[in-house]
């Protein structure tokens, strides 16, 4: 049986990798493995994936997050194959997986299956193999073949387009990769080995959020700092059990249950107690230079929380605001956790800066 390249998953049934990205013409990012799982159990069936924080609709082709008002779904594609295309043309080593949909998978995987039986023992040989494409649905001017490599001998799905240049000079053509290969989900395997969640922290932002949560602001915004922290405090929960364990093991002694989880739910405040045509808005940014960025920026999204907070329809304002976010969310989290408060679940307030 000759060679393939691109073959990361040799599995029989090829199991579906559920990717997501925020917009288009971004890159599909793999979901965690035991949410992929769950995924491909459900039959179309919504899903609570990473711990509860978010949910994927498959029939919809999208994930909302439970916890986090301000972030908007993101897109949801399966795929079994992919498209290898070069990040970096100098460096021909480095790829970026792009998903087929899955239209033209299963003929793909077709071809494949048929290549694999044709090249056996028992098989009849390549030759009428290599006269057979594929016409893909999701790109008109693209078939796929299977082809041999000229320097390895090794087989290969080759995405070419459906009418050739003259010797293929400037054509683009793409290896398809079977499976999306070895991955990683950063947290993931701290936090699956955890116990139940028994402790949720609503945590409301100071001072400043406005200007942290911009895209093009290198420090982190109050939810992706949460992220960060909630990987720290589970990680050291694990190596501290691991570590207890190994003790419980020299001594002969039972092992101690896994430390359960704690969440963190973010209350932001910051864009929806401010409005443009305010006047305290006005007048800050009528004094603020145009031609020092970084200090207007300061003072409009940082300095300008402190005064708002000072004037009393804005201090009611960001109070209600925080009040009711914090009766929303709770509702939320009953419903996605129903036996938290059975189970002795409790509740921490945590304020940082002005949010104290």
């Amino acid at each position: 049986m000759p060679n393939w390249e691109g073959i990361e998953d040799a599995a029989t049934m090829l199991p579906r990798i559920w990717l997501t990205r925020a917009k288009d013409g971004d890159v599909w990012k793999p979901l965690r493995k035991t949410d992929c799982k769950a995924l491909n159990e459900s039959r179309g069936e919504e899903v609570s994936i990473e711990g509860g924080r978010a949910t994927a609709d498959p029939k919809n082709s999208t994930i909302r997050y439970n916890f986090l008002t301000n972030r908007p779904s993101t897109q949801l594609l399966p795929a079994t194959w992919f498209t290898k295309e070069e990040k970096n043309p100098k460096n021909q080593k480095e790829f970026i997986l792009k998903p087929l949909p899955e239209v033209d998978s299963w003929q793909v995987e077709l071809l494949y299956q048929n290549a694999v039986r044709a090249s056996s023992s028992l098989g009849e040989g390549l030759d009428d193999i290599f006269k057979e494409e594929i016409a893909l649905q999701s790109e008109l001017n693209y078939k796929v073949c299977v082809v041999r490599n000229g320097g390895s001998g090794q087989l290969c799905m080759r995405k070419k387009p459906t009418k050739s240049n003259l010797f293929g000079f400037g054509e683009v053509q793409s290896t398809l990769q079977r499976g999306y290969g070895q991955y990683t989900i950063e947290g993931e395997d701290d936090e699956n080995s955890l116990g139940e969640l028994t402790h949720a922290v609503f945590v409301i932002h100071g001072i400043g959020e406005a200007m942290w949560s911009k895209e093009d602001v290198s420090t982190m915004g109050m939810s992706d700092e949460l992220d960060q922290l909630r990987m720290v405090v589970n990680k050291k929960k694990v190596v501290s059990w691991r570590e207890e364990c190994k003790k419980c093991e020299k001594m002969k002694q039972p092992l101690p249950r896994p430390p359960n989880r704690v969440e963190f739910l973010p209350i932001e405040w910051y864009d929806k107690v401010r409005s443009p045509s305010h006047a305290l808005v006005t007048s800050l940014t009528a004094v603020t230079l145009n031609s020092i960025p970084a200090l207007r920026s300061i003072a409009n999204d940082v300095i300008f929380d402190v005064l708002m907070y000072l004037t009393p329809d804005y201090c009611e304002a960001i109070l209600q605001c925080v009040t009711t976010q914090i009766v929303e969310l709770y509702s939320t989290f009953q419903r996605i956790y129903p036996s938290f408060i059975d189970r002795g679940g409790k509740f921490s307030l945590v304020g940082h800066s002005l949010g104290s």
